[in-house]
């Protein structure tokens, strides 16, 4: 029997916590930055899960790539969820990874 390889597609995740007074700002800046993302080449999926806190979001954003050229040259030259972080201010990522996601 043949056996079958999994279907692989590129990632990305990133994760920050946001104080909870500049999530209105982070929020409606993310909303336009998926529907930009989402105009890239290969791009299958903007993913955004949050943790709400009292004083803070944390926040989880994941973007899924036909390609790793592709997510590598969004990584590098794109509008990225820690771009987006440096411009707003005062927040940084805690972590950023490039990932395969196999399911």
């Amino acid at each position: 029997m043949a056996a079958v390889l999994p279907y692989v597609s590129w990632s990305t995740a990133t994760e920050a916590v946001v104080p909870i007074d500049e999530w209105d700002l982070l929020y409606a800046s993310l909303q336009a930055l998926k529907g930009h993302v989402q105009e890239y080449p290969g791009c299958q999926r903007f993913d955004v899960f949050v943790g709400p806190g009292a004083d803070a979001v944390e926040v989880h954003c994941y973007t899924t790539w036909d390609t790793p050229e592709q997510r590598d040259a969004f990584l590098e030259r794109g509008y990225t969820f820690d771009r987006l972080l440096e411009h707003l201010g005062g927040v940084t990522s805690q972590k950023s990874l490039a990932m395969e996601k196999v399911f």
